[in-house]
């Protein structure tokens, strides 16, 4: 995995110095070796951060060039079939110097243009400067595994990995986009294609961009749509292409010229993976998890369960508890701020396993896919009123009422516009938008199921915004790689094609993966109950910190916030909000 940064101008010239300080506030990412490229005309520059896992030799530096330096690449990412994709090149007269994936991307361009990204099985993110055209393209895998960020003007384009080094190539971006505090507050992270910036964007995942660097005009594309289907099969047949394509994702997502480790919680997306590479795959498969001392619920006890069935080695963080201190170092990580509960825990946990290897496999994604949440269920069902409940069994629910579950499901501590309006200081009421919701609607689907529908939110949001994101930072803090098997786009795809009913059963928690695990866990674990990756709540019930923090802090003292309105939550002990202005307070104290 590595850092990507870089800039073009209308007129200006770019300056080793300049790439150099951007491409350094991105070693955490890519701590093995760095380089730049400033073009003929100087008026284009790339920084890139490595951190290496396919040749490792020289040859592998980045910005790399292709044979008559007509394009140049910097790449952030793992294609996973980039050894297929590299017998079609070669068969269609590509030589290549290196060993790379990258140079697998640089040839695929220069062979597919545009549509060179449906052809990547992977995660990435990367630029491709086109010095003959005078284009650059960036571009960003189909779930948003990786992340990518842009900022263009008329005379000027800037893309990184993260936003700190695109505001390290203009200080003058650093400006607040006011209605993001709100969007922020509604749903623990800004949604896509905004972010807390008023002029940085999001690359939306499954999107490319093409910058005409005459005009400074910009082409957006997106590449991938994830169609809805309703085939219906037997839960069995589905578990045998289910088995296989995992199964062979695990394979892809192993290649490496450096050991691979995997997360385990001991529950049965990261046990399934675990299984996979040491029983099928006959993998040296070292295993990390997270615990707390005087947790009954702790998971290195169930992680435990499972490396003894299976035969991996598991080391163990064991702290005493969740110290929400660390909450303002890690505002400094995530430049967009998100207020995921289990930020803290992953990045104990990739601490832990960065001390091992370079790059772990983690379960994300299979509950997305399976129907794993407790909102996906039924009996789970938020509804509006109790006339609501009663008509929604004749009418079938709408995606209004889909939407409202939602969003109680999303929201931990509702700031719904009434709730904004009491929190926010009047300079920012005109900001909050009419439905702080509203990116929810475009990812509607007609005639499907509650459930489908649930997914599809899950993936384009929940999932791609916060989950991926938490994780990516995390990990990348401590130069981890984290890959994600199922998160292969023809294994997706191929449960989206199928109707619920193939693949859910009532009161069965994600049946596929139970049958997968089945003789190889024990009793256990295939009865334990759905848990997320985070600590115990009183954790986040630490209302003097809460306190200390926030009465005086510079949000209320710049009445973002109003002093009033904290006192309130402090009263009630609503911990939940309390919670994401302790997260935006301490991303505002490092950033602002």
């Amino acid at each position: 995995m590595c850092g990507i940064t870089g800039i073009s101008y209308k007129n200006g010239k770019v300056t080793a110095e300049q790439l150099i300080k951007a491409g350094s506030l991105l070693k955490h990412r890519g701590p093995d070796d760095s380089g730049y490229f400033i073009s003929s005309s100087g008026k284009t520059g790339f920084a890139h951060q490595r951190l290496s896992f396919l040749d490792l030799s020289a040859l592998g530096k980045q910005p790399l060039s292709n044979n008559d330096q007509s394009l140049v690449i910097t790449y952030n990412g793992e294609i996973y079939n980039y050894l297929e994709l590299r017998d079609t090149l070669e068969k269609l007269g590509y030589e290549f110097k290196t060993k790379t994936d990258t140079e697998v991307i640089l040839h695929g361009y220069h062979a597919w243009g545009n549509a060179l990204p449906q052809k990547l099985d992977g995660m990435f993110a990367f630029a491709i400067y086109d010095d003959q055209h005078q284009t650059i393209f960036i571009c960003r895998d189909r779930f948003g595994i990786k992340p990518l960020y842009y900022s263009l003007g008329s005379n000027e384009f800037i893309f990184g990995s993260e936003i700190k080094s695109i505001l390290a190539l203009n200080g003058n971006l650093k400006k607040i986009r006011p209605g993001s505090i709100s969007l922020f507050l509604a749903n623990r992270y800004v949604p896509a294609p905004h972010t807390i910036w008023e002029e940085i964007k999001k690359l939306r995942p499954g999107h490319s961009l093409s910058i005409d660097l005459n005009s400074f005009s910009a082409t957006e594309n997106k590449y991938w749509h994830l169609a809805s289907g309703k085939i219906k099969i037997s839960l069995e047949e589905t578990y045998e292409n289910f088995r296989n394509l995992l199964l062979k994702s695990v394979g892809k997502h192993l290649r490496s010229d450096v050991p691979v480790g995997s997360f385990l919680s001991g529950g049965y997306d990261s046990s399934a993976l675990v299984m996979l590479m040491k029983k099928d795959l006959h993998y040296p498969t070292s295993a990390f998890s997270i615990g707390f001392k005087d947790w009954d619920q702790s998971e290195d006890q169930y992680a435990k369960l499972v490396s003894d069935a299976v035969g991996a080695d598991l080391y163990t963080s064991m702290p005493n508890n969740i110290q929400l201190d660390i909450v303002k170092k890690l505002m400094w990580h995530y430049d967009d701020p998100i207020a995921d509960i289990s930020i803290i825990p992953t990045y104990d946990v990739s601490r832990l396993a960065s001390t091992k290897v370079k790059a772990v496999l983690s379960g994300e994604g299979a509950d997305e896919m399976m129907g794993g949440y407790w909102w996906h269920k039924s009996e789970k069902f938020h509804h509006q009123n109790l006339f609501k409940k009663w008509s929604s069994s004749f009418t079938g629910k709408s995606f209004h009422d889909i939407k409202l579950h939602y969003i109680n499901a999303m929201s931990m501590g509702l700031f719904d516009t009434a709730e904004l309006k009491n929190a926010l200081g009047p300079q920012y009421h005109t900001f909050i938008p009419q439905d702080p919701f509203s990116h929810f609607d475009q990812f509607a689907i007609q005639d499907e199921s509650p459930v489908k529908q649930l997914q599809y939110l899950d993936i384009h949001t929940f999932m791609s915004e916060l989950i991926l994101s938490k994780v990516d930072r995390a990990s990348m803090a401590h130069s981890l790689e984290v890959r994600v098997p199922f998160l292969q786009h023809e294994l997706v795809e191929f449960l989206f094609s199928l109707d619920p009913s193939s693949y859910l059963v009532d009161g069965e928690q994600k049946p596929l993966l139970r049958k997968l695990l089945q003789g190889h866990v024990p009793e256990k674990i295939l009865n334990r109950a759905k848990q997320g990756f985070v600590g115990p709540d009183q954790y986040y019930m630490d209302y003097t910190l809460y306190e200390k923090t926030l009465i005086n802090g510079r949000l209320v003292n710049e009445e973002v916030i109003r002093k009033e309105y904290v006192s309130e939550l402090l009263k009630k002990k609503d911990h939940w909000r309390l919670w994401k202005l302790f997260v935006l307070e301490n991303w505002w104290q490092i950033w602002m």
